[in-house]
């Protein structure tokens, strides 16, 4: 029996039973995954149908063809409407079930109502808007589209329909602002008077520290300013009537208890807290609108997912409780509030990743951000009983409370927050030190997801640093679902780019360079990565002519063929292999390097982007200039005759040969020249953010698995089995054990970019057509390794590859889903296969 798994739009799961449909690109793209079925089966028809009011809009017939998916050519889909779409698959012996889901276009053509905010500035408060309105017929739907920014949470007769964290999603709001849209339920509105609040919080509108602005200097941030709402509720009766109500200068507002930052925590005072109408009201105001456009938010929200209960309570100090979590974390804490609290009585929260020597919070690491809530007592009815701060989060694993006499286990958890971009991909192996880096890895890339991917969660940066994101873009998608926030980074750096193509190292643009590093080339490998996993070729189409831009700026920036700056280049290697103890460029692998590399591999990325979106005089042009570019970097920093690279270091062998760049007799050499600039080092690798995974490939792919497992394996500095010796729980941004207000975040995801070898190469899992249609597997096998099981969750289903070596033999184990080829390349040979299980084996010594 075959039926259909789950149906995407635009390479995103459609989330039952409503999607905020989104029409990124002029013709959206709907595709689905089948289950079950024969061996090798494959579909050899399609029928899809959508319908609108029970009118049927799109009909494709009869289509045969073994491609999943089809193009809604012609399709209209009015704003507001509700779609049902019917997808029925047939295989050479079988049909699915008609499976149907329903879409609904959140995309307004216009936006009714004003933008509107406090008459007067408010600092850091958390602003509360309300609107009264009366129902006196009864309701067939109502739809609510809102936009607070910074964040937002809302409620209707003081129940709230969104649950989410840190919403709307941070972008650079003069050029993009996501809005919220909620379907609200029918026993949220009552016959008689109703009332919509909307609390805004400042968010990223009003973010910052000492070191922030220092690090700005005169620069201005565009998107920073007051907070401010749009709303509309639209009302549809089932006479077939409608209401609208948006927001204008007659809404109410107040001050809410709250006083909220992302950098340095959330104030309740509890003496502020009433109900709305016992509130002292302040004037509002219709104001200018940020100026971004204005997009549905499709992207997944921020959610709890899950709590950490208390490790270790300690008292350093009297009245100092310390909370050791025994994990590292971005969130919140909840904490219980004892009763008989007195008026005026202060606790105060500060969290951190460290501690000092005598047992309490060590704070340096955080420069600027106080990562402090703060909770003031009422002394009456006005307290809570439950206290959990709803628009900041924090990077920590140790927690100091003052102002209790007392703290129990029980009263206090670590609450996990972050975009769920989570599915079903896994890797573990039969080495625990591995396993170990996997489970860091993930946890580290949890805490570093909060609408955009950043650096780390804990000091006053935060940001989505496009330089560390080139590796780490490659390893995303294989653990999470990266579906749609690739498309929202795309538009992010988008956002930040100028007319002559440069963009920013970071999007959304904080600080950082201007143009960005020429290793930025994560903006390419962002798409290649939606088109490969998710098979979203219309991104790849939508930005092609940004990523162009982007690489026609550093061509114009290459004089003789080879770009002429550089500022990280492979950054943050072992201290020995920096220009110093704790400046991060490499002393090893010159950044032109690294800049010239990137370009050519910019040029091979586009002409290959160019042929599949028909554009052949830039396939043209970028072949030409692929091999313009290359030939540059060969004429000045390869040696045939040694095989060497530029200084010949492990970092430049293992880029030169990931990019693909030398001549293919040259190879072997090359290789083992970076073999033995390895060995020769006793193992102390002096790659950094970048080139330590391509080192871990190029060793894997040119027949040193065995020193590459060496290295992974190690705890011995520098390695991840000495950041477990420091009881790190993730993934360090240093392999050194600082303590000092510099570059020393413990919880830093660039690094982990090495679990795109565990799935690549010790699974041997890669992609070779758009959205996984076919697969090459071809793993790799550790002499000390005896077992390896990687599962990829992908749009057609799960791909899973076992080994294990055992009684004499080693066997490999294989599911593909249906519609998927396979490439198997074991014992010296390719096979290729369908769909189904399938095992392959071959003797080895015991």
């Amino acid at each position: 029996m075959i039926y259909i798994r789950q149906v995407y739009l635009d390479g995103t799961p459609v989330l039952f039973p409503i999607c905020e449909f989104s029409p990124k690109h002029a013709t959206p793209t709907l595709s689905w995954a089948v289950g079950g079925g024969n061996p090798d089966d494959k579909q050899i028809a399609y029928t899809l149908t959508v319908e609108i009011g029970g009118e049927t809009v799109f009909d494709s017939g009869r289509v045969e063809t073994s491609r999943q998916s089809a193009l809604l050519d012609g399709f209209t889909f009015p704003a507001g409407a509700l779609a049902e779409v019917t997808v029925i698959v047939e295989s050479a012996t079988e049909k699915t079930e008609p499976y149907s889901v329903t879409l609904f276009n959140g995309c307004l053509g216009t936006f009714p109502g004003e933008w509107i905010t406090s008459r007067e500035d408010q600092g850091e408060r958390v602003l509360r808007f309300v609107k009264d309105f009366t129902i006196d017929k009864p309701i067939d739907s109502a739809m609510l589209y809102y936009c607070g920014l910074g964040y937002h949470h809302a409620s209707f007769n003081g129940e709230p329909f969104d649950c989410w964290h840190l919403d709307p999603a941070h972008a650079n709001y003069a050029k993009t602002c996501y809005y919220r849209v909620s379907h609200l339920r029918e026993n949220l509105i009552q016959k008689g008077q109703n009332r919509l609040e909307i609390q805004v919080a400042p968010g990223w509108r009003k973010n910052g520290t000492d070191f922030m602005w220092q690090m700005l200097g005169e620069r201005k941030i565009e998107f920073y300013g007051d907070s401010v709402l749009w709303a509309y509720l639209h009302i549809v009766y089932e006479d077939g009537t409608t209401e609208d109500i948006v927001t204008d200068d007659t809404w109410e507002c107040a001050l809410d208890p709250r006083t909220s930052s992302i950098f340095n925590g959330e104030t309740f005072d509890a003496s502020l807290n009433k109900d709305f109408d016992e509130c002292d009201k302040i004037p509002v105001k219709t104001t200018a609108a940020p100026g971004g456009e204005m997009r549905p938010m499709v992207l997944q929200p921020i959610a709890n997912h899950g709590y950490w209960e208390p490790k270790e309570i300690t008292t350093p100090k009297p009245g100092v409780f310390v909370v050791d979590f025994g994990q590292n974390i971005a969130g919140v804490a909840e904490l219980i509030l004892p009763e008989n609290l007195k008026a005026g009585q202060v606790i105060t929260l500060t969290f951190t990743e460290e501690l000092n020597e005598d047992g309490t919070v060590y704070t340096d690491i955080l420069r600027g951000a106080k990562q402090t809530d703060t909770y003031i007592a009422a002394g009456d009815a006005r307290d809570l009983s439950l206290w959990t701060p709803d628009f900041t989060y924090h990077g920590f694993r140790y927690c100091q409370i003052t102002g209790l006499d007392y703290l129990m286990p029980e009263m206090i958890d670590a609450c996990l927050i972050h975009t769920d971009l989570e599915n079903r991909s896994s890797f573990t192996c039969g080495s625990p030190m591995v396993n170990a880096i996997q489970k860091a890895l993930v946890m580290t890339e949890r805490d570093n997801m909060h609408s955009i991917l950043t650096d780390c969660p804990q000091r006053d940066e935060r940001m989505a640093w496009m330089n560390d994101a080139t590796v780490r873009f490659e390893e995303t998608p294989y653990n999470f679902d990266a579906s749609r926030i690739f498309p929202k980074i795309l538009q992010d750096i988008k956002n930040e780019q100028r007319a002559e193509g440069q963009f920013t190292c970071c999007a959304p643009f904080i600080y950082g360079g201007l143009p960005a590093d020429p290793v930025c080339s994560s903006y390419l490998v962002a798409a290649k990565e939606a088109l490969m996993h998710y098979g979203e070729l219309g991104a790849v189409d939508e930005f092609f002519d940004g990523m162009a831009a982007w690489e026609d700026y550093l061509l114009s920036r290459s004089p003789d063929g080879t770009v002429d700056y550089s500022y990280y280049g492979d950054w943050a290697a072992p201290a020995y292999a920096c220009l110093s103890d704790e400046g991060a460029p490499s002393a090893v692998t010159p950044g032109v390097v690294m800049s010239t590399g990137y370009s050519y591999y910019n040029c091979k990325l586009l002409a290959d982007f160019a042929r599949r979106t028909g554009r052949s005089e830039a396939e043209a042009k970028y072949t030409e200039k692929a091999e313009y570019v290359r030939k540059a970097f060969l004429d000045k920093w390869f040696d045939p005759e040694t095989g060497k690279v530029a200084t010949g270091s492990m970092g430049c062998q293992a880029f030169a040969l990931w990019l693909g760049i030398l001549p293919a007799e040259c190879e072997a050499k090359a290789a083992e020249v970076m073999r033995n600039d390895l060995v020769e080092k006793n193992y102390k690798f002096t790659t950094g953010n970048l080139n330590t995974r391509y080192l871990m490939d190029m060793l894997t792919k040119h027949g040193y698995i065995e020193d590459a497992w060496k290295v992974i394996t190690s705890d011995e500095y520098p390695s991840f089995g000495y950041m477990f010796q420091n009881e790190a729980t993730t993934i360090w941004e240093r392999f050194e054990m600082k303590k000092n207000p510099g570059m020393n975040s413990h919880n830093h995801p660039m690094y982990g970019a090495v679990g795109y070898w565990f799935y690549a190469y010790l699974g041997g899992i890669i992609p070779t057509e758009p959205g996984f249609t076919r697969v090459s597997i071809k793993p790799y096998f550790p002499e000390k390794l005896t077992s390896c099981h990687a599962v990829v969750d992908t749009v057609m289903g799960e791909i899973s590859v076992r080994w294990s070596k055992r009684y004499g033999k080693l066997y490999l184990f294989i599911q593909t889903p249906f519609g998927v080829t396979a490439d198997v390349d074991f014992d010296g040979k390719v096979t290729t296969v369908g769909a189904g299980y399938h095992v392959f084996e071959k003797e080895v010594e015991a």
